[in-house]
């Protein structure tokens, strides 16, 4: 569900661990209203001069939603809303006002809280990827360590041998259960998915089908979704960037 944002260019993109995804299923006819709400939005952090950046996306496959990505580099940081944001004192009625606007647009927003594990994930990549493709994984309650297990003997490894540049795992912490996990790869086309992609294609048809006996019993279900970077309703402090990293 979640897909991943942080700038590798500047010094807040470096270990920022801990990630929060709004998603917003908005509605219909309303589309071009909560877009317009985004634009106004960022312009008037850019006038402040704010250093929250943020990326946003779209679903290509199941709900049809947006996705908003902040990252942090330690929890207190969660406690600066606009409100209390020192920086953005004068702009904070205006930002409120605009931010009703943007939810009036919506059916519905939630909110997820993970934890990006570097030591499961590839460094941040220099560029952002025009889509990513998720991957969120249930596993068993007692069978966590092992799958933590697995993607670190099996699956980076893995991962670094097929060329994928763009790759993070993230463990849920707070508005899912902590035994469900988001493996975020970059795309740049649907057509890179016409042959054996990521892991896949690094272990070739028999290793991965015994790599596949290894892991199903440690998981519950899983899900595959795409979407694609909107660059034009991100406030970013850079043209270029990586949505998988810290």
């Amino acid at each position: 569900m979640a897909a991943i944002a942080a700038l590798i260019a500047p010094a807040w993109a470096q270990q920022r661990n801990i990630r929060g995804v709004r998603f917003y299923r908005v509605k219909p006819d309303r589309i071009g209203d909560f877009q317009a709400g985004v634009k106004e939005y960022n312009a008037v952090l850019q006038k402040a001069g704010s250093d929250r950046y943020y990326s946003m996306w779209t679903s290509l496959t199941g709900l049809n939603e947006y996705a908003r990505v902040d990252y942090y580099s330690k929890w207190a940081e969660l406690d600066i809303t606009v409100a209390l944001n020192p920086k953005l004192k004068e702009q904070a009625v205006d930002l409120q006002r605009i931010g009703n606007r943007i939810i009036q647009c919506t059916e519905s927003s939630h909110r997820i809280i993970e934890e990006v594990l570097p030591d499961l994930s590839l460094p941040v990549a220099k560029e952002i990827p025009k889509l990513v493709r998720t991957f969120r994984t249930r596993v068993r309650p007692d069978k966590v360590n092992d799958y933590l297990a697995l993607v670190k003997s099996e699956i980076l490894p893995a991962i670094k041998k097929s060329g994928v540049k763009d790759y993070s795992v993230a463990q849920a912490r707070y508005g899912a259960p902590t035994t469900e996990f988001l493996s975020v790869v970059g795309l740049n086309k649907w057509a890179d998915l016409d042959e054996p992609f990521g892991v896949q294609k690094a272990m070739g048809a028999e290793e991965y089908r015994q790599f596949l006996s290894k892991i199903r019993p440690l998981v519950l279900e899983n899900e595959y979704n795409v979407y694609r970077f909107e660059r034009d309703l991100s406030y970013m402090s850079a043209p270029s960037g990586s949505t998988t990293g810290n």
